[in-house]
């Protein structure tokens, strides 16, 4: 979409239509369906898709730590597992936004990160903040936890926190085409991010119903706040992460369709 300003009787600038596509829109709708085509193929193949969705786990389980900090609570330790589940144990906090934190706060993040990239100043701060969380999980790994995987998530963090040095040096380079090579890698990992939470809450809390010592979180929510079943809060939150995912790629096609990428 272009970002076109509309006049009013009086001739004012007031209003804001979006029309689509140029050619810098194009390829970006079209890299973003190739990676979406790319992820579902490549899904189950472990060599290659496996540090994505480690770090998608890694999201989904900070958003739960965070969720629990900002609502006074206190995270005793954070768990990311070989077999792509991981884990949060917390103290305290306000259980309803908790538990939907991982599902929603990974969908957001993913969108965030998306709408953003078409600047310069948008992609250091998510590499920022990617670089940044991973970095303190990985000094609380050093000091404090004694998780049994907490040689296996140090790993994720020190292999992530090289890929965001490589990409803002990349993006800071002068001269070539270094800012786009680094807006479609980060595009990528949002990419994934969003496509895995909008997956893992279809999997997870929609198409089974998951119950017992490893219940899922809709389970937890459904307890929580009875209004809803299981499956519906996953329907519930399968929406909320597709409109998230879907809003952010809009935002970032507004963006450079009105500046390009700089």
């Amino acid at each position: 979409p272009t970002l076109a300003r509309g006049a009013n009787r009086r001739g004012a600038m007031t209003k804001y239509d979006l029309t689509c596509c140029n050619h810098v829109q194009r390829n970006i709708l079209i890299v973003i369906a190739c990676y979406a085509a790319f992820i579902l193929a490549a899904w189950r193949i472990d060599f290659v898709m496996k540090p994505f969705k480690l770090l998608a786990v890694f999201v989904h389980e900070a958003n739960h730590a965070l969720a629990c900090i900002l609502t006074g609570g206190h995270v005793d330790g954070l768990e990311v597992n070989i077999n792509e589940g991981g884990v949060t144990k917390y103290r305290g906090g306000w259980q309803r936004v908790i538990t939907p934190a991982g599902y929603l706060g990974g969908a957001f993040w993913g969108a965030a990160a998306t709408a953003v990239l078409g600047w310069q100043w948008g992609r250091y701060v998510v590499l920022g903040l990617l670089a940044g969380s991973l970095f303190l999980t990985l000094i609380c790994l050093a000091i404090w936890s004694k998780a049994e995987n907490r040689a296996l998530t140090g790993a994720v963090c020190v292999f992530f926190i090289g890929i965001c040095i490589l990409l803002a040096w990349a993006d800071n380079s002068k001269g070539g085409d270094q800012d786009v090579v680094a807006l479609y890698a980060l595009l990528f990992i949002s990419t994934f991010v969003s496509a895995f939470s909008v997956y893992d809450i279809y999997d997870d809390c929609i198409a089974r119903y998951v119950s017992g010592e490893e219940t899922s979180d809709a389970v937890v929510c459904a307890r929580n706040c009875p209004i809803c079943p299981a499956r519906g809060w996953g329907v519930v939150w399968f929406v909320i992460g597709l409109g998230m995912w879907v809003g952010g790629i809009i935002a970032l096609l507004v963006i450079v369709g009105e500046e390009g990428i700089h």
